[in-house]
């Protein structure tokens, strides 16, 4: 069984020599999928070991286009700010979570570390395709290239928001009786992000989100607002960051 990583970058130069280092640990090819980066990132995936690509256009393009190269059975789509841990093994699934540990610094950090820690703990509840908080990352590489055919043209060229949760809606429509597995712990999330720029990020994730109104995949946008399967009391902990993520998205959704 052979795996391929596909890493989609923009001027991810801090954060991508650990995560194309981790990836070959674990899997038989890393494929950099680069927008054109103005920085050292591609310099650093290629001396790294990385196979690099250079592709214009969105983040789901990016993913594309990497898994079309890609030779494994599995597909991991990893982003630039993560890296694997040791508790990345046992695929036993066509489709498979990678449960996140949460590492940086800052409020940022500790508000996406209480929001990932509870989420996990709930994580049979969360794998819902609908509104669960969890999105898997590693899939069967041909149910993924299925899937990906069934996305439209114009999404695939623009969509830089909730596209892992387009992909995991096509996915599960191939694979309807299939088991989701849930791998504990298996990677690490950077989460550094000041305050303000985590909220402008949320706020430019809310207009891409644009694109999805009139489509199948707009229900996303209404029905993951809060984190199924939780207890009134972790509903209150996990207001603060619902509300840092919500306000900035729906501001660019609906302005």
């Amino acid at each position: 069984m052979k795996i391929s990583v596909v890493i989609p970058t923009l001027n991810s130069e801090r954060t991508i020599k650990l995560a194309v280092s981790s990836s070959l640990k674990v899997a038989d090819e890393v494929i950099v999928v680069d927008s054109f980066s103005t920085d050292r990132t591609v310099e650093i995936a290629e001396n790294e070991g990385a196979r690099v690509l250079q592709v214009r256009g969105s983040m789901l393009i990016a993913r594309i286009e990497g898994a079309k190269i890609a030779s494994g059975d599995y597909v991991v789509n990893l982003d630039s700010d993560m890296y694997f841990s040791e508790n990345f093994k046992g695929f036993e699934e066509k489709v498979i979570a990678l449960g996140e540990i949460t590492v940086g610094k800052g409020v940022v950090h500790k508000l996406m570390s209480m929001d990932r820690e509870i989420t996990h703990n709930k994580w049979a509840e969360n794998l819902s395709v609908g509104n669960g908080g969890i999105i898997p990352r590693m899939y069967d590489r041909q149910l993924l290239l299925k899937a990906y055919e069934m996305i439209p043209l114009n999404l695939k060229d623009r969509l830089n928001a909730f596209e892992d949760s387009v992909i995991y809606y096509n996915v599960m429509k191939l694979y309807k009786e299939g088991k989701v597995q849930f791998i504990p712990n298996a990677v690490y999330h950077v989460e550094d992000d000041s305050f303000w720029g985590f909220m402008r990020k949320w706020y430019k994730y809310g207009k891409n989100a644009k694109l999805l109104r009139g489509t199948e995949y707009e229900r996303f946008i209404y029905e993951r607002k809060t984190r199924p399967g939780l207890t009134f009391s972790e509903k209150v902990k996990l207001l603060p960051v619902t509300l840092v993520k919500g306000i900035p998205f729906a501001l660019g959704y609906y302005l």
